[in-house]
């Protein structure tokens, strides 16, 4: 039971990151989309859109923009903004017993309110069957001085949690987007965490996109993960996820 309880965390703690789609283009006005494990995107202009993970708001408030300004030397430039609010789901996992993730003790401090702030670049360079996509982010949390032992060792979720506890990290990746066909479409990409007095993570993920039909896509693949965790410090660890999903698409 605590296995099943820890993976349904790391699914709440990284939904919306394992499947995302990054480039600079934001969907046109009215368009809609959303997966399972994604967040639900709405074109609110044509340089703008917005996106939010519905199910998980109301225990991790949670909201994206993202604006598009203009081309240079070819390359689409975008900036991307982030609030995120994960108070409300570690006070719900904190508990005493058997079923909880986060150890509830006098001796740790009180989980205070934690305030997440993201700012990211994108670029993207369009070709004729694919394009390649370059960002660049930071995120802060200010204030935040999250008990180490409140931080859930594991990949994927480590990297992200201890934003809490240090109160910035910053990202560098790259996106690689591939159209085999009007019904087949490939993605890699690459991303590095830096974490403050920790060593640098490295995340890579591939998905095979098969479109159902003009309104829904199933995805397939993997996301590889490599770091340096509290329980693992002199050596480095790697692990595979599987990954699926269903996404749809649809205008206003």
């Amino acid at each position: 039971m605590k296995i099943i309880l820890q993976i349904s965390f790391l699914i709440l703690v990284v939904t919306g990151i394992l499947l995302a789609s990054d480039n600079a283009y934001p969907l046109e006005k009215n368009s809609r989309q959303m997966g399972i494990f994604q967040p639900r995107i709405y074109g609110v202009s044509n340089n703008i859109e917005i996106s939010t993970h519905p199910i998980l708001f109301f225990i991790k408030p949670n909201i994206r923009v993202k604006k598009y300004h203009d081309e240079f030397m070819g390359f689409g430039l975008a900036s991307r903004y982030g609030f995120d609010y994960p108070t409300l789901l570690l006070k719900l996992i904190q508990r005493e017993g058997k079923y909880g993730i986060l150890s509830k003790d006098p001796d740790i401090k009180e989980i205070s309110n934690l305030f997440v702030f993201h700012g990211e670049l994108l670029a993207t360079k369009i070709f004729e069957n694919s394009h390649i996509t370059g960002k660049l982010g930071m995120s802060t949390c200010l204030g935040c001085e999250l008990d180490s032992r409140h931080l859930f060792d594991y990949d994927l979720a480590y990297p992200r949690m201890a934003l809490y506890h240090y109160g910035i990290g910053s990202n560098i990746g790259l996106d690689y987007d591939y159209v085999h066909s009007e019904k087949i479409s490939l993605k890699a990409d690459i991303d590095l965490l830096f974490i403050p007095q920790e060593r640098t993570f490295i995340e890579h993920k591939f998905l095979f996109h098969y479109s159902l039909s003009s309104k829904y896509t199933l995805s397939g693949g993997y996301k590889f993960s490599y770091g340096y965790y509290p329980f693992s410090k002199e050596k480095g660890l790697w692990n595979l996820f599987p990954l699926i999903d269903l996404s749809w698409k649809w205008e206003k």
